[in-house]
């Protein structure tokens, strides 16, 4: 919501609350339970995030939160709060899950004067934005009959190659304002803010059905929620349960109070407003509150001025026991069966591994046992690798979750409404996996039908060099068979191990070779049962004075190399760093954690469609959005420089005027480390 409508409630609360009565029956109101002292509830002022201006409405989008901020440095102001106009910033989590400095975000460019945005939320997909910002046509302010331009709800698609143009929901007015917006669950009912006629008294909250052909008609929530002063910044969580701010419920702090509700459309239950009491609140306005699917931790606002800079700011908070009184996530009971294709037997002890896939891939992917770090030589270019994220085999994951019974059966719970990978193992037999999206009541019968392995004998190991024990990476390792004279060949990863599955049993000569190395070979037998490991040592051709010094040989990096970043997807006409920027930004950041005196250049490069002159634009702000995040995880700023340099270096045919298909133009849009040095 814009200040012009924020500021004005807000000191109404302070002066009025003890002179205006509300229509609340006692009984229906109470404090939230005390905190169990074992389990303290923690608050801490978010101050990677907040500056001394204005700092509110966080919402969550996919790997950070959207907040709403008057940051601006520079552009006109709003004449009535004397700060910048409020715009839309993405703060992201890095591999930690700690949020990163804001970055500016736009939904479109359609924007073509200034007015405030305002809090917005999403759909679980992440594909359709709900935002409260001024009245307006395509970016021209638009005021009602009494000159005052109010608050409307826009929403938006995300699509190729970008957000779809706004279009205000059907119920907003010229004349009243609609605001706050909060998606349910399923995307059925949209909760809101509004000065709308008919109301109990300043804004109330209101909800809303989406039906299949539009929206239906607004209804007020009612008495329990609602009261003669304000109620605003609704949001529904994971758990049904609604939180909202008030500066009219008998049981007040001070100021906006933020209070919650459970089951708020079940008539059927004993609902009970409670006010969440300290931490959340104080004597001061506390708003905007947000929590995440596990009910531990989540966010809101506050111009509480002890532990902020005296205008409103972003507050974390951590409950590792939940808060107490809300409600539970809806979970599905699940009989997950593995049977023998071809047989139909139950498989006994099959191994079942349960994850939580994101839009781009998985939680805390670098720091998870989920995907190793490879560095792999590209064809194209000898002196060029492509940064890679390798997924590991269900073996390497660590334990399972869960193990099949002799019925071939295990027995586990769903949380409605969230998206699951399951992956299926077991001795002998090739992997399965299936994605689970829960999105009903029913019990859940997944069902994995295992494929026999072919014939797999595993040899693997690991190359090092012989004088310091530096592991080697991408060294060709051969193994021909002595009487058939088949040939497999691997090479080593970066971590100077190989692994291959050999097909005939018995003897084989095993050839490793690594340019600026001596060759080596020995002997292997290969045999049913446990996998053949062997340690190799291979000679430089020119000795190295210190393990320092036979590093770069050995990795096969050397000044002048180039890292590709070619897997690192922005949205169209975005620079902010997503989940796949900060993904492969902590793999670079491992490999600059390896060499703690290399030096590189960050380029940024687009493919060659749309404007030369934005696109160079795109990856300056890309390469230093990008600088910027290495430099906060710890990696001096002079061992940085970054530059954009647009469509100027495609990689492959796809030049101005070429028609190539989309994955051709993807190419070009990457990332590339230039070593400059490396000691």
């Amino acid at each position: 919501m814009i200040r012009k409508i924020l500021l004005p409630l807000l000191i109404l609360s302070v002066t009025l609350a003890a002179a205006q009565s509300t229509s609340k029956s006692k009984s229906k109101e109470r404090f939230r339970e005390k905190d169990d002292r074992r389990y303290p509830i923690r608050v801490e002022n978010l101050n990677v995030i907040n500056l001394p201006g204005t700092d509110y409405a966080p919402a969550f989008y996919d790997n950070g939160i959207i907040l709403v901020s008057a940051r601006a440095r520079r552009g006109p102001k709003d004449e009535a709060t004397g700060e910048p106009f409020l715009d839309h910033y993405l703060s992201t989590f890095d591999a930690l899950g700690k949020l990163l400095p804001p970055q500016k975000f736009e939904f479109n460019i359609l924007k073509k004067s200034d007015f405030n945005e305002g809090s917005v939320c999403l759909s679980r997909d992440y594909q359709t934005a709900y935002i409260s910002r001024n009245n307006n046509i395509d970016g021209v302010i638009k005021a009602g009959r009494d000159g005052r331009s109010t608050q409307k709800i826009y929403q938006v698609q995300y699509g190729f190659p970008d957000w779809t143009r706004p279009e205000e929901l059907p119920f907003n007015s010229d004349d009243y304002s609609c605001l706050n917006p909060s998606l349910s669950l399923d995307g059925k009912w949209l909760y809101f803010s509004s000065d709308m006629p008919g109301g109990y008294g300043g804004y109330d909250i209101y909800v809303v059905e989406k039906l299949e052909e539009g929206w239906g008609e607004p209804k007020n929530l009612g008495s329990l929620v609602n009261t003669e002063k304000q109620e605003m910044f609704p949001y529904i969580s994971f758990s049904n349960t609604l939180f909202f701010s008030s500066n009219g419920h008998e049981k007040n702090l001070g100021g906006m109070d933020i209070y919650y509700v459970n089951n708020p459309l079940d008539n059927d239950v004993e609902a009970q407003v409670v006010n969440m009491g300290e931490p959340f609140n104080s004597r001061y306005n506390d708003h905007s509150f947000i929590v995440d699917d596990s009910g531990n931790s989540g966010y809101f606002a506050s111009d509480r001025p002890e532990s902020g800079y005296g205008k409103d700011d972003i507050y974390q908070f951590f409950a590792s026991n939940g808060i107490e009184g809300t409600g539970k996530p809806a979970v599905n009971a699940a009989k997950i069966s593995v049977f023998d294709r071809k047989t139909g037997n139950p498989v006994r002890g099959a191994e079942i591994r349960i994850l939580q896939p994101a839009d781009n891939g998985f939680s805390d992917v670098v720091n998870s046992d989920f995907y190793s770090l490879d560095l792999v030589p590209r064809q194209d270019d000898p002196e060029s690798f492509t940064l890679s994220l390798v997924r590991k085999s269900a073996s390497e994951m660590g334990n399972p979750d869960l193990l099949t019974n002799v019925e071939g059966r295990a027995l586990t719970e769903f949380t409605r409404f969230k998206q699951y990978l399951v992956i299926v193992s077991a001795d002998g037999y090739a992997p399965r996996e299936q994605f689970l999206y829960v999105d009903s009541d029913e019990e859940l019968d997944i069902s994995f039908k295992l494929s026999e392995k072919p014939p797999c004998l595993r040899a693997g190991g690991i190359v090092l060099t012989t004088e310091f024990g530096t592991r080697i990476a991408n060294a060709t390792v051969k193994f021909v068979h002595r009487e058939s004279f088949h040939s497999e060949t691997v090479r080593t990863t970066w971590s100077g191990e190989f692994d291959a599955c050999l097909s005939d049993p018995g003897d084989y000569i095993v050839y490793v070779e690594r340019a600026g190395f001596q060759p080596e070979n020995y002997r292997l037998t290969v045999e049913g049962g446990e996998r053949a490991f062997q340690e190799v040592r291979l000679t430089p051709v020119e000795a190295a004075a210190s393990a320092d010094a036979e590093m770069p040989l050995a990795n096969g990096l050397s000044e002048g190399s180039v890292l590709v970043l070619d897997r690192v997807f922005y949205e169209y006409n975005k620079t902010t760093l997503n989940q796949s920027a900060i993904r492969y930004l902590d793999a670079l950041l491992e490999v600059m954690n390896r060499y703690p005196n290399m030096e590189i250049s960050l380029l940024a490069h687009t493919d060659t469609r749309g404007d030369a002159d934005m696109n160079m634009i795109l990856t300056e702000e890309r390469a230093k959005n990008a600088r910027i995040y290495l430099v906060y995880k710890g990696i001096d700023e002079s061992r940085i420089s970054a530059r954009g340099l647009g469509e100027t270096q495609p990689r492959n045919r796809c030049k101005e005027g070429v028609e190539c298909s989309d994955e051709e133009h993807q190419q070009n849009n990457r990332l590339e480390i230039v070593v400059r040095k490396l000691e």
